[in-house]
């Protein structure tokens, strides 16, 4: 086990206060302690069986640590002490088992979706001791997900590697490869710009966001800033003496009671219907060296106003919308199978292959409609949809079976909408090759919010190689 002399990088400690409220309010301190670290964070708030936590720690940092000791006997999620207490616990140790935790903690929160959390569920059996424990309650995603990968990655001594992980994030991705997904929007900004520190944007922000969302509390906005950074990189000397790892990503979530769900209860005898506010969510992530904003949030026609919002406060630039321009996906190349050869002598390092799995297309057309009620005439734009996939199993390439079954020689008469590909990854640092699906949908959409960093990056760089990514 390795600890650190040095004190940790993070910002001072922020006050137990919420000064909007006026009342006392207490945090971890998580963004603050640990800013790097976004789902290392994320994971010990989550986490209902804290020793589990303790094992991932222990087991990457080399040996047993008496400050997370208590851990071991927790039940639940862990207070608000307790967990500012591992954050700092986490906070002294080196670099590399620092940035190994944020590697383990990012690929199980991968596996937090509903996709996910029914693949994890189905692998856990009750004869077994271990699955049994972690499925009696408390439980949660975070602790199923986390059991299976410590018993793959960092098994106990003298435990035998499982695999079910690995098999995990399999099926999570057959269960959601034909469904649309939820998926991002990509904007470029002004390369080499620093985010803001959040208490001098947080009041701001919070006014902002009252603004789109007037039925919203100040004080049921949750707003939290990370900053991932090089942790094995040379460190650049600060005026006050410490020394800072160069930043690679800033990220900023924001949670609110932005939306209503309904459900019915039976209370009485009867049924009763509920209409309740519920959590929504936005996130930035930001990349300060080549200036991509990626905005995600279920509100496609509002991502854009999040872009401006993100530019004005977070990054202090001034201008109109046009100056963050979107990134964009061109999808005509997939019109020929042409795109097949250009994807296989064309791969980056890190990317074994690719397969185009399916293909939306349309062939726009104009309606005219009659408007009785002032009788006036409408020109109407029409766009209807054709899909042309594949089995999983199939053998012939896309083009081939539009070809034989069903009769499509050419597409280039039709406007390409949407495809989907797999991208089959090589094998990365503590993990193996592993396939990952997207969908890109013309022009801006691309679903990676269940992807990792790494991966995400490879494949963006994949697309840009081949000139199916716009950037301006």
């Amino acid at each position: 086990m390795t600890v650190r002399a040095d004190p940790p990088l993070a910002a001072p400690p922020v006050a137990d206060v919420a000064p909007q409220a006026g009342r006392p309010r207490r945090h971890d301190q998580g963004p603050q302690i640990l800013p790097f670290m976004e789902h290392f964070v994320t994971l010990v708030r989550q986490v209902r069986r804290p020793a589990l936590t303790q094992a991932l720690v222990e087991r990457i940092v080399g040996g047993p640590l008496p400050a997370l000791a208590p851990l071991a006997v927790a039940k639940g999620t862990l207070d608000i002490d307790a967990r500012r207490a591992v954050f700092q616990t986490v906070a002294s140790v080196d670099a590399r088992p620092q940035q190994r935790l944020e590697q383990a903690a990012e690929r199980v929160s991968c596996l937090n979706d509903h996709y996910g959390a029914q693949a994890v569920q189905s692998l856990l059996s009750e004869q077994d001791a271990g699955d049994a424990a972690v499925l009696s309650a408390p439980t949660d995603r975070f602790s199923r997900a986390l059991h299976l990968y410590l018993r793959q990655e960092l098994p106990a001594p003298g435990v035998t590697a499982e695999q079910r992980f690995e098999r995990a994030e399999r099926l999570q991705v057959m269960g959601r490869k034909w469904r649309s997904q939820a998926f991002a929007s990509h904007y470029r900004g002004p390369k080499g710009v620093v985010p803001r520190p959040l208490p001098a944007i947080e009041a701001a922000l919070r006014e902002r966001i009252i603004g789109l969302f007037p039925q919203v509390a100040p004080d049921d906005v949750l707003i939290e800033q990370f900053t991932r950074r090089d942790l094995l990189h040379p460190r650049r000397p600060r005026e006050d003496g410490s020394a800072l790892a160069p930043a690679i990503l800033h990220t900023l979530t924001v949670t609110f009671n932005g939306t209503t769900v309904a459900y019915p209860q039976v209370a009485a005898g009867e049924v009763v219907e509920h209409e309740d506010a519920a959590a929504t969510t936005v996130s930035f992530s930001w990349e300060p060296a080549t200036g991509g904003l990626a905005v995600f949030s279920e509100d496609r026609d509002l991502r854009r106003v999040w872009a401006a919002l993100f530019r004005d406060l977070v990054l202090g630039c001034a201008g109109a919308l046009q100056t963050v321009p979107m990134q964009e996906y061109n999808l005509t190349g997939f019109a020929s199978p042409a795109m097949l050869k250009r994807l296989e002598q064309n791969l980056v390092p890190g990317v074994k292959n690719v397969t185009t799995l399916q293909i939306k297309v349309t062939r726009p057309a104009a309606h005219r409609a009659a408007i009785e009620a002032n009788d006036h005439a409408l020109i109407q734009g029409l766009n209807n949809f054709l899909l042309i996939g594949m089995d999983r199993r199939e053998v012939r390439d896309l083009y081939t079976v539009a070809r034989e079954d069903h009769r499509i020689v050419d597409l280039s008469d039709y406007l390409i909408a949407q495809v989907k590909l797999v991208f089959r990854l090589a094998s990365q640092p503590h993990r193996k090759a592993h396939p990952v699906s997207v969908q890109i949908t013309a022009p801006n959409g691309l679903t990676d919010t269940r992807i990792t960093d790494s991966d995400r990056r490879l494949i963006l760089d994949q697309l840009a190689v081949v000139g199916v990514v716009n950037e301006f």
